[in-house]
């Protein structure tokens, strides 16, 4: 049997399956009529499988942040795993905007990106508190810079021993080729309107004007990143600064200089975000709350929490053509970055 036709009996037989548990779910709605005496009991009954099936259920999101933090247009795939500043931006929003999310776990692995997306993260992050909707980070392999920035404004950061973290600053870095220009027998030929339009250029030196222009951008940005750090954090800014030197810190060292909370692994933060949720916020069944993973697109979460059992859809890839899974789409590096 083809790889295709496979796939298509598959997805026939999971479509089958999602039948037959929404018809049982149904009949179990009316077979509550008749088996209880309790009217209490028959409608908390059912509004606990309606929950299940919708997803209608007090929750903690789970939110996955991977790789360089930049700007962009969100993926529209509903099938793909999307855990990049994007897609974390949109689930930000989406567990402002739910009444059932409770609180949010960020899953954080990232060297850092932009300035601006990293602001807009930490502004997200600060609406969800303002909320009253706490947010743990939970510090992978590294969290480090812009990661740090948003990092900086959750209720409380959890990190590895390992982790690598701080980098706190801006840089941004290019070449002057004038002299290589030369050897090879290449000259500029520039035209501008605007002083300072080819500011940066490889092509010929700056001037001591530029370079104040330059270092004044750059200490702007920088002076933003202390100044939320220390709004989130509460950390004193003239320590800040001594500490916010660029410097990259592992867990355990940034535990010391109060960068982060907890030593801890993402268990640890689970436990300490219902902690959080019930000591800080008075939510009394912050216990009983489960998790929703939100880059599970491909999982049906609503099954799972009331069957008991794992259904995954198929993987649509394998239906698309080879030759246009080879279609790779370029991007213009950013020129401010925070790593």
């Amino acid at each position: 049997m083809s790889t295709i036709k496979q796939e298509k009996r598959e997805l026939a037989i999971v479509v089958i399956l999602i039948g037959l548990c929404l018809f049982s779910a149904v009949i179990g709605l009316f077979s509550l009529n008749k088996g209880s005496n309790n009217l209490s009991s028959k409608e908390e009954a059912k509004t606990e499988i309606l929950s299940n099936l919708t997803g209608m259920q007090d929750h903690i999101a789970m939110i996955a942040l991977e790789g360089p933090i930049f700007d962009g247009v969100p993926k529209k795939n509903p099938f793909a795993v999307n855990t990049d500043a994007v897609s974390c931006k949109v689930e930000l929003e989406k567990a402002l905007d739910d009444k059932k999310t409770k609180a949010v776990l960020i899953k954080a692995n990232s060297p850092g990106g932009t300035v601006a997306a990293s602001q807009e993260l930490y502004q997200a992050i600060r609406k969800l508190k303002e909320a009253k909707k706490p947010v743990v980070i939970s510090m992978g392999d590294v969290c480090a810079s812009g990661c740090y920035y948003l990092a900086s404004a959750a209720d409380a950061i959890v990190a590895n021993k390992g982790t690598l973290t701080g980098s706190i600053g801006v840089i941004s870095q290019g070449f002057n080729y004038m002299n290589l220009m030369e050897k090879i027998g290449l000259k500029d030929q520039t035209f501008k309107a605007g002083q300072f339009k080819d500011l940066g250029s490889g092509q010929r030196m700056m001037t001591e004007k530029e370079k104040q222009i330059y270092q004044s951008l750059l200490d702007d940005s920088y002076d933003q990143f202390l100044s939320d750090i220390e709004a989130g954090r509460g950390i004193d800014r003239a320590k800040l600064e001594q500490i916010a030197q660029g410097l990259i810190y592992t867990g355990k060292q940034a535990l010391d200089v109060n960068l982060v909370d907890h030593i801890g692994t993402l268990n640890d933060a689970k436990e300490i975000i219902k902690k959080i949720l019930e000591e800080k916020y008075e939510y009394k069944k912050a216990k009983d709350l489960k998790f929703k993973k939100t880059w599970d697109k491909n999982e049906l979460s609503s099954l799972d929490t009331l069957f008991g059992i794992k259904f995954k859809l198929p993987d649509f890839k394998a239906l698309i053509p080879s030759n246009v899974m080879k279609i790779q789409s370029h991007k213009f590096q950013p020129l401010w970055i925070l790593d």
